[in-house]
């Protein structure tokens, strides 16, 4: 008999051994060999139990801890143990009952932690456990933590000075916006700090104050550190996208959606990301997917109708942006974009209104103003346009469109020479304005200047390579100097980017006139 339970007990020994090496099948074998000589030995039925837990299957692992439970129902490693995978299978009803048993056979602060941590997670919160002897600071945080999860009021519970605390203090004022009481708690954790919650929110507060640099730095690191958290490659792309960083932006946003591919939020961003840099068949294909979950999502929507006006197809954008409308959506976007594409559709006193709508509740709404002016440009009202294009300039003088709709109206009105300066001061802020290109070859075509024209022609298109306007008038300068067969290709490159009536109304008409010549 000895004998038989010395042989059990290597069997136990060695298959301790293995466990310590990751080894977890070979020790499974051992603890069978012994199990075969002793099946009702709650140890060797444990250390299954918790080998096959180890393994991820929980089905196995539940299955010896009822055997232990039936033995001892008081087994406190197996009731433990039984607790943690009930919680990682979710059955948080369950796992609530196995932690109120364990702190009954067992008071300490620890097992109180657990009890608080299960119940938050059923939004129950026992305020009692405030006041019991063994709710120490890691206790009083738990409880401060399910109530703020909950909803309710928890700053009184935070006044430790420990890190955890400080923490949660900081997330509360910055969800109560009280911006400046957050922003004095995480600036005055050390820039060393390795705590990814903490700089990503020093990184918010310098994406704030458009410090993008600082911003971007925070939300590496945090990410780094975090590297299963979307939240933080969210901010960071949000980050490189106002740094004008698309390329890192793209890729961030990319992460964070791969993190969390549910999130309509990060797929939203990407695709008005595609947006602005002009990859619109990808924009599409993220609009798509956004409105397949939500065919009433805002911002898709107006991308949707967006890239239809791209499309010349201005009625259906008309009536998938009057529907938001009629939906409740009137923020700024969905009406700029509905007065963009009244304008399109030349009903230029319904753009007036919705976009003087905009610009009476956000005066401050750079962008609206400036499709306001381009409203009256349609409507001939040069001079209102032009007091509006010179009320940007001197909000922002680094807003460059102020500069575009100042060559834009300057043109219109036959004034050469302004309109040459407008351009040139948006070429000088952005080297790269396919828009100040464009009018300075307007300019050097009503000049005559020809050569020059085409120069400058070259770089608006180099610069806005999908743009059929360009094309277009880069076909009526070399018409303009009896180059026909250029012309000709120039206005079918136009007219294979849109395929517009007037389009086809200039190709048949160039058509004719090179075999002509």
């Amino acid at each position: 008999m000895l004998s038989e339970e010395k042989e059990v007990l290597n069997f136990i020994k060695e298959a301790f051994a293995l466990k310590e090496q990751g080894l977890y099948k070979p020790a499974v074998e051992m603890l069978y060999k012994a199990l075969a000589m002793d099946n009702d030995n709650i140890e060797v039925l444990f250390q299954l139990a918790e080998l096959y837990s180890f393994m991820y299957n929980y089905t196995r692992a539940k299955g010896y801890l009822e055997q232990v439970l039936t033995v001892n129902p008081n087994h406190l490693e197996s009731l433990k143990l039984l607790q943690k995978i009930l919680e990682k299978e979710e059955d948080f009803n369950a796992a609530l009952d196995y932690a109120k048993k364990i702190f009954e056979l067992e008071k300490s602060s620890e097992n109180l932690k657990t009890l608080v941590k299960i119940s938050s997670k059923l939004n129950i919160i026992d305020k009692t456990w405030i006041n019991s002897k063994y709710a120490n600071s890691d206790v009083i945080f738990e409880i401060a933590k399910a109530m703020y999860e909950n909803g309710e009021d928890a700053k009184e519970l935070l006044k430790g000075d420990d890190e955890q605390s400080k923490i949660l203090l900081g997330k509360i004022y910055f969800d109560e916006n009280e911006l400046e009481k957050s922003r004095e708690i995480f600036q005055n954790f050390p820039n060393t700090t390795e705590n990814a919650e903490i700089l990503n929110y020093k990184g918010l507060f310098a994406l704030e104050d458009m410090n993008f640099t600082e911003a971007i730095k925070c939300f590496s690191k945090a990410s780094n550190y975090a590297k299963t958290n979307p939240v933080y490659f969210y901010n960071l792309a949000n980050a490189y996208f106002f740094n004008g960083w698309m390329t890192e932006a793209q890729k961030a946003y990319s992460k964070a959606l791969y993190l969390n591919p549910e999130s309509l939020d990060y797929r939203y961003s990407l695709a008005y990301l595609y947006w602005e840099i002009k990859e619109f068949d990808k924009c599409q294909k993220e609009v798509d997917a956004i409105l397949a979950i939500n065919p009433n999502h805002s911002g898709a929507r107006v991308l949707k109708a967006l890239i239809l006006n791209r499309n010349n197809e201005f009625m259906k954008a008309k009536l998938i942006l009057e529907e938001s409308v009629d939906l409740g959506y009137n923020d700024d976007f969905t009406l700029t974009s509905l007065g963009e594409t009244y304008k399109s559709l030349d009903m230029f006193e319904k753009a007036e209104k919705v976009l003087s709508e905009v610009h009476g509740r956000n005066p401050e709404n750079l962008d609206c103003i400036s499709d306001l002016a381009d409203v009256y440009i349609k409507e001939k009202e040069y001079d209102c346009a032009l007091n509006l294009a010179k009320k940007i300039i001197q909000a922002n003088p680094n807003y460059i469109y102020g500069y575009v709709l100042g060559a834009k109206i300057s043109y219109a009105k036959k004034d050469f020479e302004k309109a040459k300066e407008f351009a040139q001061e948006a070429l000088s802020l952005d080297m790269n304005c396919s828009e100040g290109y464009y009018y300075l070859a307007l300019v050097r075509l009503e000049e005559k200047d020809f050569d020059e024209a085409i120069e400058c022609m070259k770089r608006a298109i180099i610069y806005d390579a999908a743009n059929p306007v360009y094309y277009a008038q880069m076909s009526n300068i070399y018409k303009a100097k009896n180059d026909i067969k250029t012309a000709l290709e120039y206005i079918s490159e136009a007219e294979s980017i849109n395929h517009s009536t007037e389009y086809k109304i200039l190709y048949r008409e160039l058509a004719q006139l090179n075999k002509k010549s």
